[in-house]
């Protein structure tokens, strides 16, 4: 079996970066919160068979390890509500996909990190994800800052706490570390 052990959802539907914009506008104009997301399966499948499952085809990989698209996770925006809506929103768009494609793709979830914020939405949502969802594990951001270095490092004491529960879920983490904490948005 040959397993692509990091691949991310580069192909969402519209309807789902059509909702981040709406939601980062948001935080400057409350009138323009989105409402509903809704995406169907078959808007799912229209842009994965030709993407992704093209890939896995012409690669001959068997399965990929997936998680929501790491340079669109963006931590820094907004506060622990806009980031935690988000994450649910691309966490439940994983499950989805792999429910679809069981036999090509195992979930990994983003997680709502915000920066100088306690973990309990970090936690809350690794829970939901393993306990409910059928999660194998998390993608960790050493930088939720967007590049600003003002998180704490995943060595400090702060990050006990999920570790602890990452080994009381038995999930590995993967550390996520995209052009943009480097660059910025």
């Amino acid at each position: 079996m040959v397993i692509d052990c990091h691949g991310h959802y580069t192909s969402e539907p519209a309807a789902l970066l059509e909702y981040r914009k709406l939601q980062v506008a948001a935080l400057n104009d409350p009138s323009k919160i989105p409402g509903t997301l809704r995406i169907s399966d078959d808007q799912i499948r229209e842009k994965l068979e030709p993407a992704q499952l093209k890939f896995q085809r012409e690669r001959g990989t068997d399965i990929a390890i997936f998680s929501p698209r790491a340079s669109a996770m963006g931590h820094h925006i907004g506060d622990a509500t806009t980031s935690l809506h988000w994450t649910q929103h691309c966490n439940d768009l994983i499950h989805r996909v792999c429910g679809l494609y069981p036999k090509n793709f195992v979930a990994v979830c983003q997680l709502p990190q915000t920066p100088r914020e306690p973990l309990a939405n970090c936690i809350a949502e690794l829970e939901r994800c393993v306990n409910q969802l059928g999660f194998i594990g998390c993608n960790l951001n050493p930088d939720p800052s967007g590049g600003h270095w003002t998180a704490p490092p995943l060595t400090d004491k702060y990050w006990y706490p999920f570790y602890e529960k990452m080994i009381e879920l038995d999930i590995p983490g993967a550390e996520r570390f995209a052009a943009e904490t480097i660059l910025g948005d």
